[in-house]
């Protein structure tokens, strides 16, 4: 996915997860804003009002976030290594790249990797958001932990075959039926395009935080195009962001031995949100590469071109809602 997973998903977890710190005297009484400054060394609380300064919480630390001065705190989980080597080279990307982005926005990016016995009760206490990369988890009682830490208040972000399921391929043991229908609400995997892809994508909305700063169409970094069993459009609680929009023009998908996976039309959603959750679904995810000799064909998060837009204006962390409406 090109700046739209970038921009768009440090937005959401900012305005889903920054929280209400409590106020500190002034001259001048009223509501504070607080706002961090960090440097590499050091960190401080300081109101957001131009007219007060008051300031508050100074600490020290080292690498320019730390647990105290973190807006949110972010656990990934998400096997990097085996299974379709496009999804995992996407995960080691996301790994990459998100502590980077942490360091420059304020905020802590720990790796579970596919290490799901941390998708517990006691574990999710210390975080505000999850992330699925091409993955989820498998066992009943860590399902059950991630559903009380959603319906709790908790917040997620989930790419591409994070919402993978078709439920004539798969064991038993992987059925997941609140994930699938009530919280992803998209049902089954229906089908897909192929080969990868960069297509135009169309944003939906622009009054969801994660798509305020994107264009109206913007070209999207190659992927695998998903579409699925339930008709998202139809649903009074799912919000879709993002479409994608194939033509006989400009379809979607370029096997020539396989033309059942090429989209030559609809309107097929990319991105989406379920009003009930803090939550956010997008299908990028799936690395453009060979699956003959495996050479990595294209890039993600590593491309200076896929992460970065324009934003349409600056937008500071007190300024989002604590909550995703």
């Amino acid at each position: 996915m090109k700046s739209n997973s970038k921009l768009g998903i440090l937005l959401v977890a900012g305005s889903m997860l920054f929280a209400l710190l409590p106020a500190a005297a002034c001259e001048k009484p009223h509501v504070h804003t607080w706002v961090w400054h960090r440097s590499e060394t050091e960190h401080y609380l300081e109101c957001a009002d131009p007219n007060c300064d008051a300031w508050d919480n100074p600490g020290s630390h080292e690498g320019g976030v730390c647990d105290v001065c973190a807006e949110f705190h972010v656990l990934a989980f998400g096997y990097t290594e085996g299974g379709d080597t496009a999804h995992s080279d996407f995960a080691r990307e996301a790994n990459e790249f998100f502590p980077k982005k942490g360091q420059e926005l304020g905020f802590v990016y720990d790796v579970a990797g596919n290490d799901y016995s941390l998708l517990n009760d006691e574990t999710l206490a210390n975080y505000e958001l999850v992330i699925f990369l091409n993955d989820r988890p498998h066992v009943e009682e860590q399902k059950e932990a991630f559903r009380r830490y959603m319906e709790g208040g908790g917040a997620w972000i989930g790419f591409h075959s994070a919402a993978f399921y078709m439920a004539d391929a798969a064991e038993q043991s992987d059925a997941w039926d609140w994930y699938q229908n009530e919280f992803l609400k998209c049902g089954d995997y229906k089908n897909n395009t192929w080969d990868p892809t960069s297509e135009p994508l169309t944003v939906e909305t622009f009054d969801f935080c994660a798509t305020q700063n994107l264009p109206e169409v913007f070209d999207s970094a190659p992927c695998e195009w998903y579409g699925w069993q339930k008709d998202l459009f139809a649903d009074p609680d799912i919000d879709v962001l993002l479409t994608l929009n194939p033509t006989q023009e400009n379809p979607a998908g370029n096997n020539p031995e396989k033309d059942w996976e090429i989209w030559y039309d609809g309107h097929y959603p990319i991105a989406w949100t379920n009003r009930n959750y803090k939550m956010l679904y997008t299908n990028m995810g799936h690395n453009l590469q060979s699956y003959n000799h495996f050479e990595k064909e294209s890039k993600t998060f590593s491309s200076e071109e896929t992460c970065t837009f324009p934003p349409r204006r600056h937008v500071r962390p007190h300024e989002i809602k604590n909550s995703i409406y």
